[in-house]
């Protein structure tokens, strides 16, 4: 039983290092620690699996919850939960995850297409690729052909409103007995801060647990005979007429209601014909694009851009992924959007990102159209962030320059964009690598105006990567009333001190460290000793 506990944790920690903890916020500096040393992070773990309850008390999970925009004027709660929790969170779950699987649809009946259970050991992905949202689209556009009517429909404030104690009952369902249950439920009581319902939005975990607790209405619909299909909190059910549909409509609402306490998003909600469906669906051959552009946007929005820099055949896959871009005008399909009054989110977002990829020469001219559009792509602002700081070493210096001039322009006026604590997340790792004096001053304010403390840790890296040791050399000296995520973020930055002062700091403070801050210490220290070692963030 122990072999194969740290085998889960091991694999969670490894699936956090390569694909995040969230598909919200920035990564934070854990994962990179998680990356480099995985059996350390694996045995800490374990050690605290040993003695769970106290561990619980001795090292309580903290969460950052902070807002992040849902188109331009859409807000929604996300939550960054304790880096080393929710690793081991994600383990437990793990050590279910197969039984959770099978008590579900299966995936062979094409009804539920969201996140199914299959964890690859050699990439560490626990959900299977060769399903999901596509072919959710597929499949309904399918169905459409086969029926009159289409009820769509989604649920609302999904994740916030799930119930402990129901999915407590699943999983004592589908895993009877299994020692994880009440370790996840412990969990997620900490995680919802003593409330009895809500799921930490982004994470891998809470999505597999967000399945099993729907899995009840999906065999309740099935065993009504009515025919539908599932992504995640989006349903399209199929019938014979309207009026047939509305019946649906009735039937769902009460089931999730009854039995999940969960409702139904009026304005999302939709009765439409098969016809006006197949007409809107752009996976349907009756939806023809009206012209060459679109066609080629639909091509794009097709187009799988994963890659995984870390695969045996990494370079085979990146020059194949090259090739596959070549065919589209990215800059200029991105320069049409930006054109618009309102982009079209999901193409917007994907063309920022095939940024990273297209030829050197394009990349300046690209994200010179960015940073001058930022009101236009205010909802798809921390991929305009991250693309221009994945490039930002091939850009030309002036381009450089007008980047950091406008996140500065920004930041001083207080603007809305930056309102958004996502998205200020993302801008403070950005101008982290800006030379101006300026930024620093615009850090600090935003380190003492921020009640966030992710927030806080990444204005503390970000001015350990600029050399500003005279503001880190002043911080340390409030160690103890620091923030544990703050901490782990002095704790690095104190190797960048001139000088022995972070040495003497560190040898006068390493007895009140955390089993995971000295950890983060040996880290540092050898990263530092490596030669070429500039603090991730």
């Amino acid at each position: 039983m122990s072999s194969k506990t740290l085998q889960y944790l091991i694999g969670a920690v490894k699936n956090v290092a390569h694909f995040g903890d969230t598909d919200v916020f920035p990564y934070p500096v854990e994962n990179q620690i998680f990356f480099d040393k995985t059996a350390e992070v694996s045995e800490l773990l374990f050690e605290r699996h040993k003695r769970f309850k106290e561990a619980l008390k001795s090292y309580p999970p903290i969460q950052q919850s902070m807002l992040s925009a849902v188109g331009y004027t859409g807000l929604r709660w996300a939550t960054q939960l304790d880096p080393l929790w929710n690793a081991y969170l994600l383990a437990m779950v793990m050590s279910i995850g197969e039984e959770i699987e099978s008590v579900r649809i299966p995936v062979a009946r094409e009804i539920v297409f969201s996140y199914r259970y299959a964890w690859n050991r050699t990439d560490s992905n626990i959900f299977s690729r060769d399903v999901g949202w596509v072919d959710f689209q597929r499949k309904s556009v399918e169905h459409a052909g086969k029926f009159a009517s289409v009820l769509m429909c989604d649920i609302s404030d999904f994740y916030p409103r799930i119930y402990h104690h129901r999915l407590e009952n699943s999983l004592k369902k589908a895993a009877a007995g299994s020692d994880a249950i009440w370790r996840i439920m412990r969990l997620l009581k900490y995680f919802s801060k003593n409330v009895s319902y809500g799921l930490p939005v982004g994470g891998p975990a809470a999505r597999l647990l967000s399945e099993l607790l729907l899995n009840r209405v999906d065999k309740l619909l099935l065993a009504e005979g009515i025919v539908f299909c599932r992504y995640a909190d989006d349903y399209h059910l199929f019938s014979a007429s309207e009026e047939e549909s509305y019946k649906q409509l009735v039937s769902l609402s009460t089931k999730l209601l009854e039995n999940e306490g969960l409702l139904l998003q009026k304005g999302k909600t939709r009765i439409l014909t098969s016809d006006e469906f197949l007409r809107t669906s752009e996976f349907s051959d009756l939806n023809q694009p009206d012209s060459p552009l679109e066609t080629s946007s639909r091509e794009f929005m097709r187009l799988r851009l994963y890659y995984d820099p870390y695969s045996p055949t990494a370079d085979e896959e990146y020059e194949s992924l090259k090739a596959e871009l070549a065919r589209f005008d990215v800059v200029g399909m991105l320069a049409r959007e930006i054109r618009k009054s309102r982009v079209h989110q999901a193409l917007t977002r994907k063309l920022v990102n095939a940024i990273q990829h297209v030829d050197t020469q394009q990349k300046s001219g690209a994200v010179v159209s960015l940073i001058d559009s930022l009101e236009a792509l205010y909802p798809v602002m921390p991929a305009v962030i991250m693309t221009i700081k994945s490039v930002l070493p091939e850009l030309e210096e002036s381009t450089k320059q007008a980047v950091f001039r406008r996140l500065r322009q920004l930041l001083a006026a207080g603007s809305y964009m930056l309102t958004v604590p996502a998205h200020l997340a993302y801008t403070v790792r950005l101008i982290a690598n800006d030379p101006s004096e300026e930024s620093d001053e615009l850090l600090v304010r935003t380190y003492n105006q921020s009640t966030s403390s992710s927030i806080r840790r990444d204005v503390i890296l970000a001015m350990a990567v600029r050399g500003s040791d005279y503001w880190i050399s002043d911080l340390k000296n409030r160690f103890s009333l620091l923030s544990p995520w703050e901490k782990v973020a002095i704790i690095i930055a104190s190797h960048t001190l001139p000088g022995d002062e972070g040495d003497h700091w560190r040898k006068n403070t390493r007895d009140g460290f955390t089993d995971f801050e000295s950890l983060v210490d040996r880290w540092a220290e050898e990263r530092r000793a490596s030669g070429s070692w500039k603090v991730p963030i």
